[in-house]
Order: C-alpha cells, then structure tokens, then sequence
C-alpha cells in the first residue's frame, strides 16, 4: 500500500491511533505498520523505536516479572506452610523421642552410645520424623549429631539435635558447623576463666616472691 493509505489506516482519527498503538503493545504484525514509514522515511525510526523498546518490550518484560515475582510468593507461602505443618507433626512426636532415647539407653547410664544403636532398625524412629530425614540407618543420624565425636549423646543432645534436622531449613553439614561454633565457644570460654586463674595465682607469687626478697635484703 502507499505510504499516505498506510497513514490513513493506521493513524487517521484517534480511534485509529489507539487501536494502532495497542497493536504496538501486543506486537501484532507491527512490522507491516513501521517498516514502509522508516524506509520511506528513516528519521521516523526516533518515532517507533522508543515505542518498541518502552511499550512493547518494556511492557512484557513488567508483565512477565509480576508472573514471577506472584508466582515466588505463592511458593514461599506454600513453603513456609508445608514447614508450619512439619512443625507440628515433628513436634508432636517429642514424646516418642525422649521414650525412644530411654529404650535406646541400654545401661540407664543417661548417655547413648554408639554401639547401643549399631543393631537397632532405623523404623525404631517415629514415622513423622522418618518423613524429614532421608537416612538409612540410626548410626548415621548418631554420626550426625555426635558433633563433639565424644561417641556418646545425652537425651538433649538426641532429642534436640533430631529436631533441629526436622525442623531447620538447612543442610545438615551447617548444623553440624553450628553445634561446632557452639562447642569452640564453650571451650574458649573455659580457657579464657582458666587463664584468668593463672593469671591471678602467677600475680599471688610474684608478690610474694618479691616480699620474701624485700625481707631477705633488709635481714
């Protein structure tokens, strides 16, 4: 078609405009509107191109990322009430816990040990914890929570640790990294009050050490 019957078509009244520039906005055979304008007129090009790039491009890219960013939402949403879910379920297994860790107590000693659980059946566990964990035997689990590497675990130690790998949205190596800073913590501490003491005992001896010397120069 000739460029003025193109003009006419496309932009003649403002309901044409508006109907072209939605064209614009869907990108529907636009090319046939701009393409015989720009090569008849290339200056135009400052016209149309801003239109592609803000409106249409522009347009569907905002369009997309509210998709997205809806469809994230839904999901963490969903996430964070699968985990309210899972909270509730673990938690109330607790009770089972703490009864399984007496059975598992063979000697009553109040620890488990590892060769207390090297023949017991992973199913010993409440089904409701076995849904959140992906081992298979008990022994990997005491491996799991003997951080320390003691070979021992005390009831808080078993319960809660089983909790926390129930519970926590993080892989169990962070956990176990976690239980370390803890323990490195605890022992820094310790060692800091035990050089204090030291400290104050070599303090105690130099003075009187020095006393003694004071009064062996004045004899």
């Amino acid at each position: 078609p000739s460029i003025q019957a193109l003009v006419e078509t496309n932009f003649f009244g403002l309901n044409r405009s508006l109907l072209t520039l939605l064209q614009f906005v869907t990108l529907d055979d636009i090319a046939d509107v701009y393409f015989p304008l720009v090569l008849e007129k290339p200056y135009l090009c400052a016209f149309f191109f801003p239109i592609l790039i803000f409106i249409s491009i522009g347009l569907m890219n905002l369009v997309t990322a509210a998709l997205v960013e809806n469809a994230m939402q839904t999901a963490a949403i969903e996430a964070e009430e699968e985990k309210q879910r899972l909270k509730k379920k673990v938690k109330g297994a607790l009770p089972s816990l703490i009864e399984i860790f007496h059975q598992l107590d063979a000697d009553k000693s109040g620890q488990i040990t590892h060769e207390e659980v090297e023949n017991v059946p992973v199913s010993i566990l409440p089904p409701r914890v076995l849904d959140s964990l992906c081992v298979e035997n008990i022994t990997d689990i005491f491996d799991y929570l003997d951080v320390d590497g003691t070979g021992e675990l005390s009831q808080m130690e078993f319960v809660e640790g089983l909790l926390n790998l129930c519970l926590l949205d993080m892989p169990i190596s962070t956990i176990q990294t976690l239980k370390l800073l803890q323990l490195l913590r605890g022992g820094m501490t310790k060692t800091d009050e035990k050089m204090n003491l030291i400290g104050s005992q070599v303090q105690e001896l130099h003075e009187t050490l020095c006393g003694t010397i004071i009064r062996n120069c004045r004899v």
